[in-house]
């Protein structure tokens, strides 16, 4: 029999090519007429916008699943030579390394050995020990300077686009960091797109069909805990012996009748104005990260082909606490912190587009939950052949690392189905009715 799959993002094209290449059938449903979710990329006369910033972790479980696909993106390391670090309006030379460390005016001369003695020994520490922990209170009883506190609540909301440190769980985003020192990331020649296609190629390839255009609306069910069939809008019914739901929680309790999204954490966002340039005014200006604001900007193409020769495709973005907007206003702030690193840029505009509210992930890792283990599993406790995936689910990476890793173990608890009947106590409280 078939597994269905719905979605066709990260998730979903992960899952897909891990039970087609072990030899199941799998049909996979996408609501919109094309693949890729947020991972999409839209190209506009020779510039390759991403949804917002994109970077794919060198050591993470994306890009090692990808590998063993035979798929290796091609890109670059950022560099952040000539950085700045903002604090107070101001520019400073950002702090990545001895010489850098040395020369700015970021940190005092005490504060620089601190964090020199944290760079040098932050892989060793413990994430685990501090999941229940949040960030804002490891600071406080482990860091002795102010600043080395506020520059490492920059480098968190760098690496996991989270804008909460008296929420987020330590020890996720010790380890995020982690991550990040270990391999560092690469911006992706050609956008995200590239990564989705490949994965498309080669589900096809492994035998996988790929139905576009075709929303999912609900299961149909062959007993109390067996879906035997996914419904679509156009009343087509589509056999399944199990089914992976991907995507927005929202879309799963739809789906399913799971409360996931009364139970869960809020979302991960970031307000992005993301600028394509015929040319940049200041060529040297290419990586700003503010201190004691939340403000991100980065030129991409400098690093990856995202844009045509000579010209410039550039993230200015601003991250988001769980309870802001992000209006007019916020986009203004953007664009005064492009005239400060890009001035007359509104000269060499070629395109722009403004995305207020952006889903980064769709729950964040707090202390509260337990970080990283406190994300429900792929089995869906309520169901023997209904899984979930995405970078909400399960105890392994965040951002696309999640969604690939839960991917993974969904299509793994289908291919062991002796094992898909044991359920963590924690997962029996996101189910309630089913949908029909």
């Amino acid at each position: 029999m078939t597994t269905v799959i719905i979605g066709g993002g990260i998730a979903g094209l992960v899952a897909a090519n891990q039970l087609a290449r072990s030899g199941q059938p799998v049909v996979l449903l996408e609501k919109a007429s094309a693949l890729g979710g947020r991972a999409a990329t839209r190209e506009k006369r020779g510039y390759f916008f991403n949804l917002g910033p994109h970077a794919l972790y060198r050591k993470g479980i994306l890009r090692q699943t990808l590998q063993s696909y035979g798929i290796d993106p091609t890109g670059r390391i950022p560099g952040v030579d000539g950085g700045f670090a903002i604090y107070r309006g101001q520019r400073h030379t950002l702090p990545t390394g001895f010489a850098s460390l040395v020369t700015t005016g970021l940190l005092s001369l005490p504060a620089k050995f601190e964090f020199a003695k944290l760079l040098s020994t932050i892989g060793a520490i413990d994430a685990a020990a501090v999941q229940h922990e949040t960030l804002e209170s490891w600071l406080d009883r482990s860091i002795r300077h102010e600043r080395v506190r506020a520059f490492l609540r920059m480098l968190v909301r760098v690496s996991t686009f989270t804008h909460a440190p008296e929420r987020q769980s330590a020890g996720a985003a010790i380890e995020q960091l982690q991550l990040a020192v270990a391999g560092n990331v690469l911006y992706v020649d050609g956008g995200w797109q590239t990564i989705v296609d490949s994965l498309r190629r080669c589900a096809v390839a492994a035998g996988v069909q790929i139905r576009t255009a075709a929303p999912a609306v609900s299961l149909d069910m062959r007993d109390a805990r067996v879906a035997s069939a996914v419904r679509l809008a156009d009343r087509t019914v589509v056999p399944a012996s199990a089914v992976i739901v991907t995507g927005a929680p929202a879309d799963v309790d739809a789906l399913t009748g799971t409360t996931f999204v009364a139970t869960l954490p809020p979302p991960v966002r970031v307000a992005t104005l993301d600028l394509a340039l015929r040319s940049l005014t200041e060529p040297k200006r290419l990586v700003a990260f503010g201190v004691d604001e939340p403000l991100y900007f980065s030129v991409h193409s400098a690093v990856a082909r995202l844009a045509p020769v000579g010209a410039a495709l550039l993230h200015v973005s601003q991250y988001l606490r769980p309870d802001e907007t992000a209006g007019r206003d916020v986009e203004q702030r953007l664009e005064r912190l492009a005239d400060d690193l890009q001035p007359g840029w509104r000269e060499v505009i070629e395109s722009k587009q403004f995305l207020p509210s952006l889903t980064v992930t769709h729950a964040q890792l707090t202390a509260a939950q337990g970080g990283l283990a406190g994300r429900p599993s792929s089995r869906v406790a309520a169901f023997d052949n209904v899984f979930v995936a995405g970078d909400w689910v399960g105890a392994r990476g965040q951002l696309s690392d999640a969604a690939a890793a839960s991917a993974i173990d969904a299509a793994n608890a289908i291919l062991s189905p002796a094992e898909a009947g044991h359920h963590s106590p924690a997962e029996a409280g996101h189910y309630v009715n089913r949908a029909s």
